[in-house]
């Protein structure tokens, strides 16, 4: 099996070991073997796709949790806003692009979209 590397901030490493342990997501933890797993981080095809998994399961919990983040919802609330928004640009969108720089870019747009 080929892995690529992956190479991340250690914040955003380290919150995905977070998950992928406290979630118990056996498919990353071969790629994420530790709480405290810093980069480099290498992946195959699998994993990754495994890692977008978690990517868009984390932006659908906050869908759930903060449900009036958008400013054209009639109950629309700023910091469901801004709880959101740390998610969609945090570890959703920054996990895109890394695992992307490392594959081909759109090869996982199946997951994403």
């Amino acid at each position: 099996m080929i892995k690529r590397e992956v190479l991340m901030p250690v914040e955003l490493a380290e919150e995905i070991a977070q998950i992928v342990h406290k979630e118990g997501y056996e498919a990353l933890k071969g790629a994420f073997p530790a709480i405290d797993t810093v980069p480099p981080i290498f992946l195959s095809e699998e994993e990754a796709e495994a890692l977008m998994d978690l990517a868009v399961i984390e932006k659908k919990k906050a869908r759930l949790m903060y449900p009036f983040y958008d400013e054209d919802h009639p109950k629309f609330n700023e910091e469901h806003e801004a709880k959101f928004d740390d998610v969609q640009m945090g570890i959703y969108e920054k996990t895109i692009y890394y695992v992307e720089s490392a594959f081909k870019k759109g090869s996982f747009d199946h997951l994403i979209k």
